[in-house]
Parts: structure tokens; C-alpha cells; sequence
């Protein structure tokens, strides 16, 4: 942003505090400062950083807590929780356990800065008494100290009972995509900003999509500051803005503002079946978006059935970027190339079909060190490779994929990413596509949700509606549980 360069014009960026959502979003600012100020170093971007990261790297170091700890605890504490989802944060989401239930409403409870009686209001999704709620925190609590480890909201509290005696000289504070920031983050945003002497606050509470989880979008709303609106977007196209403004204009408490789009044009079509896409599937990049992860599936069971290689936030998706290393890797291979030991390595153990290799010899390729290169020559004459056809007749994969996967190595595809990814909206922010196919179903704690917190569902797919650069596709329901679009 340009407010970031005029200071550091004026002042080392040891002095900046930047911090935003993601720790994507932070690099990225880092990067594009450090190529224009040349002369600074890495270290002096040292608070470049989101709040969770700035806050660790400031507090009484303990490690962070592990799924073998989550173990442990579900054993001396008699709980349910499910350590891969606690260790990923996924405690946000829907919890099917008591110990899941209950870890997600205090992290919300912490998050929001509320008392248990405020917790035991506002739980949505479980009927826990208030008692239980804070018998279930302090015994965590306890068990975090006793065991010298942090959890991820701990690293923001301790960072806020300490922050008065962090000390560092900080001339100016950016804070980037803050519309979700939760309670708790806006309190120790609060504090930094006290210690600086210039400060800009960033973001769109339309795009506030992460209440579940603590987000706050009513502390952007009531801001007290010198508000600049920014009032075009470099996004949308005049169809596409004016829908996706008849979504922002449901939501009851927002800022209100004007936006004018990039450029004229942009289309909307609604869709009864994937299959009457299909064509227009074959260009451009997209996203297929569902409120739910539920429904993914759905995606990938459509795209399976057309033959069309996607990517998928599931991880169910045939496709992946590994696939494409290899089959790229093997042709290089067949046409005298050397390759690297460790794409070696992927295709023995996971792609060759049949009895490709000698007996014993994936075991000998597997004590190589991943560095190395090896060709043809030495493959069959060192290392038992007994099948030398094109990866199309080597590889065991799914008939559907081979010749979605022969077009892309053709048209040179195959060396990027899918143009195709199946997601979430939420994990999508941030990011566009040509196309976008918004799919308007929901779960039932969701819909009832919605129907609690309507806010919170309009901006979830207004979200989803702006992440299209030329084309939104809104399909048709599935179910009678479904967001009006």
C-alpha cells in the first residue's frame, strides 16, 4: 500500500508494525517492501507478521500444544476431543463431541472476551450449563500450566498481559484485513496502537465472514477514526457488483458506502446441472464455492463423472500437484533426462502399476538421498525400472483422469495449478477466479444459524458472490435447507 512506503521513507522498518489474517497476507507485504527498499534487511521486518505470530515471538517461550498432548489430556481429563482437528484450530467448526463442543466454546469465549455466563448465552450448537462450561476452562487452564504449553488463543492473551512492557520503538502500526479480527485481537491492536504515532486500520466488514470463530465485525463498524472509503473495485464488472451489492444490501448493521465497478460487462447465469456448464468448464479458472464442506463432495462426484481434473479442498481430488511432477518427470525421463531421486521415489511408491519395478529394488531407491539425479540408463540398469511406456500405460490411475491429464500435458497445462478448484467460501478470501459457481446449500446447524444471525450468511456469500472476475453461475438448491441467491 502506498501509506506503507511513504513511511518507510521516513523511518526503518523496525519501527512498522504490520500485521494482517493470514500469514500469507504478511509475507507478502514483507516481500514487496524488501524489493523496494533494497537496503533493509530480513530481521528488520521482524514485526511483519499476524497477530498470533507477533505474539508468540514476544511472550515467555512454552511450546505450542500437540496432538500427542490433546491425547494426554483426553486421558487424565476423561474427554472426546479430536487432537487433528484441536491442533488445526478445526475446534471452530462444527464439533460432533462433548470435549470438541466444549474446547470450541471456550476458544469462542476467550476469543470474544466473554464471561461464562455470556459463553453459556450465546452457544448455539450445545446446551452446556454455565458450571460446566467453566469447570471444563479452568481444568484446561490448569492443565496448559501444568504442562508448560500454549494453545493458539493463549499466545494472544499472554501477548496482551505483557504487551505494556513490550517496548520496542514503534513509530507506525498497519493493520490489513482486519473486519475478522476477534475481540481479543482488537484489544491488543488497541494497545499497539497506543504506543504508535501513526496508524492505519484496513479492511470491509461486508467481507466479515469468521463470527463463528470470535471474528467482531462491529468494532470495524464503530471505529472512531479519520474513515477514507475506497469506492471502486478492481474486481467486479457492473453485473457482477450490482448483485453482489443486492447480497450486502440484506445485511442490517454495516458501513454503508458506494462502489463503482471496474468496467462494464460481467454475466450471471443460474444453473440446474454442472452438465450445462460443462463446456464452459473446459476454459478460464474457477471456483466451485459451497457454504459447507459437506457438500464438496457433490463438486467432485460432477467433475468425476464429466472426466475434468479439479483440485479439491477435500484432498479427494485424483489431481494433485505431485501428480503433475511426476507425469511431467516420467516423460522427461523417457526423453533423456536426468530426475531427481526424490520424484524417483513418489513414482515407485505410488503411481507405477503392476510389476513396473524389479522385487526389492523400492526399498533400495527408498535409502537414496533425495538430492541426487539419476537418467534412464541407470534406473534400468541400477535400480530394477522394468517398464519404460508413457506414463499414461505405467501409471495405475483412474480411466476418468488419463485423458484429461494427455490434453493438459499437451496444451502445457500440466506445469500449473488446475484452472478448476472445489472449496469453501471461507477459504477462498482473498482470492478470485473467472468463474465462480455458488452453490446456496447448508447444513442444518448452519441454516438454523442463519436463521438466529442472518448478518453473518449474508456476508458469507457476498464473500462468495465477489470472488468472480467475469462469470458467477448460481446453482440451482439441492436441499430445502438453502441461502436465497
Amino acid at each position: 500500500m502506498d501509506e506503507l512506503n511513504e513511511a518507510l521513507k521516513e523511518t526503518t522498518p523496525d519501527t512498522v508494525v504490520f500485521t494482517t489474517f493470514t500469514n500469507a497476507g504478511a509475507a507478502e507485504a514483507a516481500t514487496r517492501a524488501r524489493e523496494k527498499f533494497p537496503t533493509y534487511n530480513d530481521h528488520q521486518f521482524r514485526y511483519f507478521r499476524t497477530l498470533h505470530s507477533l505474539s508468540y515471538r514476544n511472550i515467555p517461550q512454552r511450546k505450542m500444544i500437540s496432538f500427542s498432548d490433546f491425547l494426554v489430556l483426553n486421558k487424565e481429563l476423561g474427554l472426546n476431543i479430536n487432537p487433528a482437528r484441536a491442533v488445526s484450530q478445526g475446534y471452530i467448526t462444527m464439533a460432533p463431541n462433548k470435549g470438541d463442543k466444549l474446547l470450541q466454546i471456550d476458544n469462542l469465549r476467550r476469543s470474544r472476551m466473554w464471561t461464562y455466563d455470556e459463553a453459556f448465552k450465546n452457544q448455539e450448537s450445545s446446551d452446556f450449563a454455565a458450571c460446566e462450561i467453566q469447570d471444563f476452562s479452568e481444568a484446561y487452564t490448569t492443565w496448559k500450566k501444568n504442562n508448560r504449553v500454549y494453545d493458539f488463543t493463549d499466545q494472544l492473551e499472554v501477548f496482551l498481559s505483557v504487551i505494556d512492557d513490550w517496548d520496542p520503538k514503534i513509530t507506525h502500526l498497519f493493520v490489513d484485513e482486519c473486519q475478522d479480527l476477534s475481540t481479543l485481537q482488537w484489544a491488543i491492536v488497541n494497545k499497539i496502537q497506543a504506543k504508535a504515532t501513526y496508524t492505519i486500520i484496513a479492511g470491509d466488514d461486508k467481507q466479515s465472514i469468521y463470527k463463528f470463530s470470535g471474528g467482531d465485525p462491529d468494532a470495524l463498524i464503530n471505529l472512531v477514526g479519520d474513515r477514507k472509503i475506497l469506492t471502486k473495485s478492481y474486481r467486479l464488472p457492473e453485473t457482477l457488483l450490482a448483485y453482489a451489492e443486492n447480497i450486502a444490501d440484506r445485511i442490517t448493521n454495516k458501513q454503508e458506502y458506494t462502489v463503482t465497478p471496474n468496467n462494464t460487462g460481467g454475466e450471471i447465469e443460474y444453473v440446474g446441472e454442472i452438465t450445462e456448464i460443462e463446456e464452459q468448464l473446459k476454459k478460464g479458472t474457477w471456483f466451485l464455492l459451497a457454504r459447507n464442506r459437506k457438500y464438496l463432495a457433490y463438486y467432485e462426484h460432477q467433475l468425476n463423472r464429466l472426466g475434468i481434473v479439479y483440485e479439491s479442498d477435500t484432498g479427494n481430488g485424483a489431481f494433485s500437484p505431485e501428480l503433475a511432477e511426476c507425469v511431467i518427470g516420467w516423460a522427461d525421463m523417457l526423453d533423456g533426462f536426468d530426475i531427481s531421486v526424490k520424484l524417483v521415489k513418489r513414482v515407485y511408491s505410488k503411481y507405477l502399476k503392476g510389476p513396473s519395478v524389479a522385487y526389492g529394488f523400492k526399498k533400495v531407491v527408498a535409502r537414496l538421498d533425495d538430492q541426487e539425479y539419476v537418467d534412464k540408463a541407470t534406473l534400468t540398469g541400477e535400480y530394477g525400472l522394468q517398464n519404460l511406456k508413457p506414463w499414461h500405460e505405467s501409471f495405475s490411475l483412474p480411466e476418468s483422469l488419463i485423458e484429461p491429464l494427455k490434453h493438459m500435458e499437451a496444451t502445457g497445462e500440466l506445469k500449473h495449478r488446475p484452472r478448476i478448484r472445489i472449496a469453501t467460501i471461507h477459504s477462498v478470501k482473498g482470492k478470485e477466479a473467472d468463474n465462480v459457481l455458488l452453490l446456496p446449500d447448508m447444513t442444518s446447524l448452519t441454516h438454523n444459524s442463519y436463521n438466529k444471525d442472518a448478518d453473518s450468511e449474508h456476508r458469507v456469500f457476498y464473500v462468495g458472490a465477489t470472488r468472480a472476475r467475469k462469470h458467477l453461475y448460481l446453482h440451482k438448491p439441492l436441499t430445502d435447507m438453502f441461502y436465497p441467491l
